[in-house]
């Protein structure tokens, strides 16, 4: 095995996040934390970080989704490739497949692990346990169709939608959209943070609606009875909301399978190195090895 470190990276489409990382563990002391916008590019941001250093392998996490070109931000302007980073051993991620895989080295039930991330996008991902290993599809769940709730909150959501260009969760629920979902409802103007320190009643009672109709199809799809933990900016602020009779009522509304849907604990994910852990776990068990 080389002694040389791996280069691990969690690019959102605002901040990035690079570490050195090696024996399945990310080094805390090489963490850069930095915002795009002060590089012309992922290219520059790379080669100043390492300023020479080898390393033996990478695994980038991005907010987008992976091709064989490799990964074009979603909601930012750059497009990271296999040629930025100076090894011929590089694999990209989804971001959200780097925080699944940090779920492993978690206390909790046993079973699959959903995480959603709410932030400047929305998107979800699972944790499949493998053995000694884990199986983490990649996903673009932020873009699933909006419930169809009561009339009135439906025209609302409409209204979203067109503002947003589509039918989609993220049009509702991601950090951008709430401040939009706000407006809609009383008039205002308020940014996320102004909204989510008082939650106004209306704003919360439909957001929580659709996020618990949301996170509802997501559970019954993968059955995380192993845990749904929420991350993200915004993700924070919602989670002690998620006893709320808004949430709960849409969560459940399961008909033969409301019971099931009290099986599923909920957790906050607040470790904003998640995805560099994850993405240092997925090179040290040897998954990209299996790619």
């Amino acid at each position: 095995m080389s002694h040389l470190p791996a280069l691990v990276a969690d690019i959102g489409g605002t901040h990035a996040r690079l570490a050195l990382a090696s024996d399945g563990g990310i080094d805390t002391a090489s963490v850069l934390h930095t915002r795009n916008a002060d590089w012309p590019g992922f290219r520059a941001l790379v080669g100043d970080y390492l300023a020479g250093r080898e390393i033996s392998a990478a695994c980038i996490a991005a907010a987008g989704p992976v091709t064989a070109e490799g990964v074009r931000l979603t909601n930012g302007v750059w497009h990271l490739k296999p040629t930025d980073i100076p090894t011929d051993k590089t694999h990209f991620l989804n971001d959200l497949q780097g925080m699944a895989h940090a779920l492993g080295a978690l206390s909790g039930a046993p079973g699959a692990r959903l995480v959603l991330n709410i932030g400047t996008g929305l998107n979800a991902a699972v944790r499949h346990p493998a053995g000694a290993t884990a199986l983490v599809p990649p996903a673009e769940a932020g873009y699933a169709r909006l419930p169809l709730l009561t009339t009135p909150e439906n025209a609302i959501l409409h209204k979203l939608a067109k503002e947003f260009g589509a039918p989609v969760m993220e049009a509702a629920l991601s950090g951008p959209s709430l401040p939009r979902l706000h407006r809609a409802l009383t008039g205002q103007e308020r940014n996320a943070a102004q909204i989510t320190a008082y939650w106004p009643d209306a704003t919360r009672a439909l957001y929580l609606a659709v996020l618990g109709a949301y996170l509802g199809d997501l559970a019954l799809a993968h059955l995380p009875y192993g845990g749904i933990w929420l991350a993200g900016s915004l993700g924070r602020a919602v989670f002690p909301l998620l006893t709320c009779a808004e949430f709960r009522e849409t969560f459940r509304a399961r008909g033969p399978y409301e019971k099931i849907m009290d099986s599923f604990a909920f957790h906050l994910l607040d470790d904003e190195l998640a995805a560099l852990s994850g993405a240092a776990l997925y090179l040290e068990q040897g998954q990209a090895a299996r790619d």
